[in-house]
């Protein structure tokens, strides 16, 4: 069958989640020679996975998150981060994430795919803090709200194959012809194969 829909993840796929990452250490920290930052973003990522699924289920608050994977990260460069110095990091980290813009080669293959094909996003996390990037990346340009879904609106999340079949009920195709485009593994390829897409 021929795709009829594409489906697109978010962070690290539409963007690199790497460099506002960055900007917010070298901002808060300066150049450190003890900063290798492709390491500490691995680790921040972690981190960040390790307590997730606590933080959008309310066994921790989303400040608690915030303040754990950064300080994690941090040890691991032996710096002693404080609570407050962590939240003014998450603070600087998260406007610099409502900077984003999607690359020359993004906008010109969404401007050719919107005429082959239905486009939309699945992205997990909480809905507001996702809708401030997506509309950082303007993708309301090329996909309408009806095909942008956000696990934080929902009481399931990539890679639940709910998700994915919500999808399919909104742009109205047969699983066999939507392919989904991410980043992660374990979220996004396996999710999309186990909901019956390619």
């Amino acid at each position: 069958m021929r795709i009829q829909g594409v489906v697109f993840d978010v962070d690290d796929t539409l963007y690199d989640m790497a460099q506002p990452f960055y900007a917010a250490l070298r901002r808060l920290y300066g150049e450190r020679s003890e900063f290798d930052l492709p390491s500490l973003f691995l680790s921040f990522r972690r981190h960040s996975d390790e307590r997730f699924e606590e933080s959008q289920t309310g066994k921790i608050s989303m400040e608690q998150f915030y303040i754990y994977r950064i300080q994690k990260t941090l040890e691991e460069a032996d710096v002693q981060t404080t609570d407050a110095q962590a939240l003014a990091f998450q603070r600087v980290y998260m406007g610099l994430q409502y900077q984003i813009r999607l690359s020359p080669m993004m906008i010109r293959m969404f401007n050719e795919l919107r005429s082959r094909a239905k486009l939309g996003v699945i992205t997990n996390g909480e809905s507001a803090h996702q809708r401030k990037k997506i509309a950082s990346l303007g993708l309301s340009k090329w996909m309408p709200e009806e095909t942008t879904i956000v696990s934080g609106d929902y009481k399931f999340r990539k890679p639940d194959p709910r998700i994915f079949q919500l999808m399919e009920e909104r742009m109205d195709l047969d699983k066999a012809g939507l392919l989904y485009v991410g980043d992660a593994f374990e979220m996004d390829v396996k999710g999309a194969i186990e909901a019956g897409w390619s």
